[in-house]
C-alpha cells in the first residue's frame, strides 16, 4: 500500500515548489485528484444523485433528519458505483461502522461529510466539520497525522497491522456546505481534531467547483458519530 505524497507533484513540465501549496484552488483541483483516482464530474455526479434523492423527501411527514441522512447516503452510494465501476481495485469500506469507498493499492479512503461555511472557499479560516466526531473519525485522522510525519512507503505500525485494510488508508473528507444558491465542495486530507470534538485542521485542501443547486441539505452521516449532539444543519435555511 502507498502513501500518497503532494510534495513536488509534477504538472505539465513544471515543478512546483519543495514547500507544496496546502489549499488548492478551483481551477488546479483536477491534477491532484488524478493523483487521488477521482474526477470533478464523478463528485459532481455522485452529489447530484443524493440531491434528487433528498428532494423525494423533503416532505413534513418524514423526521427533519431524514432528508440530510439521505443525502449523505445517496452521495456516498453513488461514489462507490462510479468507483467500484472502473474496476481499479476500489471496494466498500464499513469496518466499525466508519462508511467509505476505498482503494487499497492507493491507500486511500473516502468519506462524505457536511462542512460550514467556510467550506469549499478560501475565506478568513479553515473550514470546520458541521458535527461534532466521535472516536473511529479521531482514531483516523490520528493515523493521517501520523502518515504525513512518517511518509515512508510500506511503514506500517503494530496497530496498522492489526486493522482492517479499509482502516490503515489515508482517509480523505468529501466536503459538502449548502447555500442557499449552490453546493460548495472541496476534498481534503484532515490531520487533526480538538478536544471539543470537531474537525478543524487540515494538511492539504482541494477546492472543486461548486454545483448550482438550491435547496440542499448538509449530509449526515449514520455511523459510529450518529450520537452525536453537533450542529444540525438540515431544516434551516442557508444563511451563505
Amino acid at each position: 500500500m502507498r502513501k500518497l505524497s503532494f510534495g513536488g507533484r509534477m504538472t505539465g513540465s513544471a515543478r512546483e515548489s519543495a514547500q507544496p501549496r496546502r489549499v488548492i484552488p478551483i481551477e488546479d483541483t483536477p491534477l491532484y485528484l488524478e493523483d487521488l483516482g477521482l474526477t470533478v464530474e464523478t463528485i459532481h455526479r455522485s452529489i447530484e444523485i443524493g440531491d434528487t434523492a433528498r428532494r423525494r423527501v423533503q416532505h413534513r411527514v418524514y423526521p427533519s433528519s431524514y432528508p440530510g441522512m439521505v443525502m449523505w447516503a445517496e452521495t456516498l452510494a453513488a461514489l462507490r458505483r462510479e468507483l467500484l465501476k472502473l474496476r481499479q481495485g476500489w471496494r466498500i469500506g464499513k469496518s466499525s461502522n466508519y462508511e467509505t469507498v476505498y482503494s487499497e493499492e492507493r491507500g486511500i479512503a473516502f468519506a462524505v461529510v457536511a462542512g460550514d461555511s467556510y467550506t469549499g472557499i478560501q475565506g478568513a479560516r479553515d473550514p470546520k466539520l458541521a458535527r461534532k466526531r466521535g472516536r473511529k473519525t479521531t482514531e483516523r485522522i490520528n493515523r493521517n497525522a501520523r502518515y504525513i510525519q512518517v511518509p515512508l512507503p510500506g511503514f506500517e505500525t503494530e496497530e496498522d497491522e492489526l486493522a482492517a485494510p479499509d482502516e490503515v488508508c489515508q482517509t480523505w473528507f468529501i466536503v459538502l456546505r449548502p447555500t442557499s444558491k449552490e453546493i460548495r465542495i472541496e476534498v481534503s486530507y484532515p490531520d487533526s481534531i480538538g478536544d471539543h470534538g470537531y474537525v478543524s485542521g487540515w494538511d492539504k485542501r482541494l477546492l472543486v467547483t461548486p454545483i448550482p443547486i438550491s435547496g440542499a441539505v448538509a449530509p449526515i452521516a449514520i455511523d459510529e458519530d450518529q450520537d452525536d449532539d453537533g450542529e444540525d444543519l438540515v431544516g434551516r435555511p442557508p444563511k451563505d
